[in-house]
């Protein structure tokens, strides 16, 4: 009785089946970053026309932003962690490149808004329109330097991933700093590729260390040699002795606003008085 039903309903179920298929297809050939719009979290406005340089900020796609800021050929592409607004990584962005590297030849910026949840699932951000603007100035030598802090390494780790199916070589040319985040989407592969791996903390001697310490310095073995623990001793941060989320934020400024938690608004615009922290560049630097 279950062949006779089966074969009665062999065009129906085979055209059925057929459908399927044309969906699940056509859902795996559009990328993630596609899906849904997020382009009310892209504050583009809030950065537009306030640079110094020979361009205002333009937006490359959901949640990047690129700026050139002076005639290096350097790159510096700032992943911001989960609730950073594209204006806050583009204030932390600018921020580096005027403490420290644009006196290394790094004259182009990408500034990437935090993911808009902290485990990346949605996959929103344009890391693949990002490559292609890149691929419009690149001029095939100059160093690129990623820094990405907290969930912001997942989406640096997309990008990643995508350089090594992509254009391989290009690993060759990127420093690489993960600031106080995560593993998710780091391999052996990218590691042995890159130019340099760090994985960076924070520490305070009174305060203590930073959120995820540990998963840095456990990281850091796992990938070794290629990958190096990178220690930002910091005394006097402010933070309560065990706020390992305050010190969290000791990766991007060595006085974080608040005492007791993370505060990425104004730990990422704010460096009045609060020095940014850029030492775990120093390595990247070193002929």
């Amino acid at each position: 009785m279950r062949g006779a039903s089966l074969a009665g309903e062999g065009d129906d179920a085979r055209v059925k089946i057929a459908a399927a298929v044309a969906l699940a297809l056509a859902l795996a050939a559009c990328s993630a970053e596609d899906e849904e719009d997020y382009s009310d979290l892209d504050d583009i406005d809030a950065i537009a026309g306030k640079a110094d340089g020979f361009s205002d900020w333009q937006l490359v796609g959901t949640g990047v932003a690129y700026l050139q800021v002076n005639t290096g050929h350097g790159v510096l592409i700032a992943y911001g962690g989960y609730t950073a607004r594209l204006s806050d990584s583009a204030a932390w962005a600018s921020e580096l490149v005027d403490a420290k590297l644009g006196a290394a030849d790094v004259g182009h910026i990408f500034a990437v808004r935090g993911p808009a949840d902290a485990a990346y699932a949605a996959r929103e951000i344009a890391n693949t329109k990002l490559r292609a603007k890149l691929a419009t100035f690149d001029d095939g030598a100059a160093p690129i330097y990623i820094v990405a802090h907290s969930s912001g390494s997942f989406v640096a780790h997309e990008l990643l991933g995508q350089v090594t199916n992509a254009n391989p070589a290009l690993l060759g040319r990127i420093s690489y700093a993960n600031l106080d985040g995560g593993g998710s989407g780091l391999t052996s592969t990218i590691a042995g590729a890159l130019a340099h791996l760090e994985l960076v903390y924070a520490r305070d001697p009174a305060a203590g260390l930073s959120r995820n310490a540990s998963s840095m310095t456990s990281l850091a073995s796992t990938y070794a040699p290629e990958a190096t623990a990178f220690e930002v001793r910091v005394p006097g941060t402010g933070c309560q002795v065990g706020a390992s989320w305050c010190l969290h934020d000791v990766v991007i400024t060595h006085r974080p606003h608040n005492s007791s938690t993370f505060d990425l608004a104004h730990d990422y615009t704010d460096f009045v008085g609060r020095a940014a922290t850029t030492e775990y560049l120093d390595p990247f630097l070193t002929p």
